[in-house]
């Protein structure tokens, strides 16, 4: 006889750098489901206090529902008779802040690169890396005969001037060379010493306390603690390449992890007010996204593609062939994140997805505006347009980091979120921006790709949930998450051919419908529409040369009957090529990028600018200050990829907020940056 299970009421709560979001689920009809949502700007950033947003966001959700849950500011529980509180609230967050670490590696294409991958696991970033295949190359181009300095001096150096809160030495395959890890453990252990002189006259040595991960050759472990014997916090883990063609990233990634959670989240817990709130000890909202994608992965017998992209933040979460992959990065987003955003892509490449012409002055002015309010939605299509770009681009550098792992990822499932698409206008424009960064090829599968957009913002609340009560998780995942979230079903053609020809014939049968048919040509994109609470069966015929999927080049293909599920968009036909290559010449760059917008219904009407190449350009505004300069001087200037190697993108661009204050636009109730009603 089975045991009935208790569904309990909760309030689930995601706390953001920029949004706070507060779900009510319950049970309903022997089953927990979504009862309503909510979300306020998040008050960490101006008080620091995380709770002022959750009852800011608790109180909006008693309105919808009528449920009293929230009396004089204190969380009314357990659930009552009547219906009213909850038996308790759960609560994830991303703004507990970044951890910078130092990654020190014997080789700096093998080992530390290895590193690199590993760290991605939470909210990092690296803020120095020094590698002995460094020293090699710097000595055989007579660097360190210049400076008069030897490599280790200079590294030294250099690393007494970052102040980071954690270290990762790597390095070594199994029954390799020792002396190389432990040179690098003792650079490690002189720049964790500092001396203070004290009244009378004597010293005293202090040990910087922070942790330091040993992921290294394991026959050199004695030697690396004998180096490092006064850090009490010195931890070893598996060696993270035990062989040239083995890579083992777990082991570093859990107790990376562990470490952030230990120093940053209970930091943040204690000082939030968040540790007396929730129920249960205070998640990572990727920790929280990790998890149900892994649990959907296994349980539907799928690989799943999760992708967030957040104001300070931008993940995704593959679970694919038995593996699980994650990559966090941490400072990488569409608000507070735009600086390191910048910092790695560039001005130019935002601006090359926009078809309309603006100075890079008016660009930086409206970017930096966004990374001082990344709470202001855009006023303008221009400003909605220029959101989705830089949107690209964060959806890019996640991409590439997460190739650079597993090259052969394959996916069947891509699940988007983050408040950047679920609050754009079209669904149209959402495919868009993805495609144009994902760049799906459709290799993986025989037909199509399943896109979904978690318009909820359910993914966290999930993975939240799923660490408490399971069964609970996965009936909101697949009730409410996935009920609600068909974006597209998007088919890739793979082969060349010329601008015009056609690339292939799509023909969908809707069940007790009609038939609607479309021809793709080369470097174009086009939809079939199927509503929702439709079913269909596609037929796709390629011309010669072109392939779907895994199929032999002009091979018609079919999807089973009534096979293909209706979503916002119905069926998207991407023929627009890969590697995606918009056109150089900047008009018909410009016609390109319209015409894919009037193709999935997000303008309708024909391009309204004036060509790219009428704009004229502005002197870009100051970013930070000269070499040449004392740090602060109003005439000095420094491009972004001239800053020194000790500073983060992130910092190069806030200590010069405050002037850019004076120069920078600030947004308009009516009227946004391009003077637009």
């Amino acid at each position: 006889m089975s045991v009935p299970i208790t569904l309990h009421a909760f309030l689930v709560a995601d706390v953001g750098s920029t949004m706070t979001h507060v779900w009510l689920v319950d049970a309903v009809d022997g089953e927990t489901r979504l009862i309503g949502h909510a979300e306020a700007p998040s008050s960490v950033p101006a008080t620091g206090d995380a709770t002022a947003a959750i009852i800011e966001a608790t109180q909006r959700i008693e309105e919808q529902t009528g449920r009293r849950l929230i009396d004089n500011n204190t969380l009314v529980t357990p659930k009552q008779a009547e219906g009213d509180g909850v038996d308790g609230i759960l609560v994830c967050s991303s703004a507990a802040g970044v951890m910078s670490l130092i990654i020190a590696a014997v080789a700096g294409d093998i080992s530390a690169r290895s590193a690199q991958r590993a760290v991605r696991a939470t909210y990092t970033r690296v803020l120095q890396t020094i590698t002995l295949d460094d020293a090699v190359r710097q000595e055989q181009v007579g660097v360190m005969a210049d400076s008069g300095l030897t490599w280790i001096e200079r590294q030294v150096q250099t690393l007494l001037g970052v102040r980071a809160d954690g270290v990762v030495i790597v390095g070594g395959i199994e029954g390799g060379a020792q002396d190389a890890l432990i040179r690098l453990a003792h650079i490690v252990g002189l720049v964790s010493r500092s001396v203070q002189i004290g009244a009378q006259g004597e010293q005293t040595h202090n040990i910087a306390q922070r942790p330091i991960i040993f992921a290294g050759n394991s026959q050199a472990r004695d030697g690396v603690a004998a180096a490092l014997a006064d850090h009490p916090d010195l931890t070893m883990v598996d060696n993270i390449r035990p062989a040239l063609e083995v890579e083992r990233l777990d082991p570093v990634r859990r107790e990376i992890v562990r470490v952030y959670n230990e120093q940053i989240v209970a930091r943040f817990a204690r000082t939030s007010g968040l540790q007396q709130l929730s129920r249960s000890p205070l998640r990572t909202t990727c920790d929280a996204a990790g998890i149900i994608a892994r649990f959907v992965a296994e349980t539907a017998q799928c690989n799943i593609l999760m992708i967030d992209i957040g104001s300070l933040h931008t993940t995704a979460h593959l679970c694919s062939q038995g593996r699980y992959s994650p990559v966090v990065l941490g400072g990488v987003g569409v608000g507070y994140g735009i600086g390191a955003l910048l910092a790695q892509r560039g001005v130019d490449a935002i601006r090359h997805w926009l078809p309309f012409p603006i100075s890079e002055r008016d660009l930086i002015h409206w970017l930096l505006n966004k990374m001082l309010r990344p709470h202001v939605p855009p006023l303008t299509r221009e400003e909605l347009l220029i959101e989705h770009a830089v949107a690209r681009e964060a959806l890019s550098c996640v991409l590439e980091a997460l190739l650079d792992e597993r090259p052969d990822a394959r996916y069947d499932r891509v699940f988007v979120g983050g408040g950047v698409l679920r609050h754009a206008p079209h669904p149209g424009l959402i495919a868009l921006t993805v495609l144009d960064a994902l760049q799906p090829t459709s290799k993986e599968n025989a037909m199509a790709l399943d896109l979904h957009l978690d318009s909820l913002g359910l993914t966290p609340a999930c993975g939240t949930l799923a660490l408490s009560e399971a069964d609970a998780a996965l009936t909101l995942f697949e009730r409410d998450l996935m009920g609600n979230t068909p974006l597209a079903t998007v088919v890739t053609t793979l082969g060349e051919g010329r601008s015009g020809e056609m690339a292939v014939e799509a023909e969908l049968r809707v069940e007790g419908g009609a038939t609607h048919t479309v021809r793709v040509a080369h470097g174009e994109i086009a939809r079939l529409s199927l509503s929702p609470d439709r079913y269909g069966t596609l037929t796709l015929r390629p011309a010669a040369g072109v392939r779907i999927g895994r199929n032999a080049p002009g091979a018609e293909v079919a999807s089973e009957l009534a096979g293909i599920r209706g979503s916002a968009l119905g069926v998207v036909i991407d023929a627009r090529g890969r590697p995606l290559r918009l056109p150089d010449e900047p008009q018909a760059r410009q016609q390109a990028l319209w015409s894919w917008l009037m193709a999935l219904g997000v303008e309708r009407e024909p391009l309204p600018y004036p060509a790219l190449d009428t704009v004229v350009e502005a002197p870009p505004p100051v970013l930070s200050s000269a070499k040449s300069e004392p740090r602060g001087s109003r005439t000095s200037q420094l491009r972004l990829d001239e800053r020194p190697a000790t500073e983060t993108p992130e910092d190069s661009i806030e200590q010069d907020l405050a002037k850019l204050r004076q120069t920078v636009e600030t947004p308009q109730k009516k009227r946004g940056l391009f003077r637009r009603n």
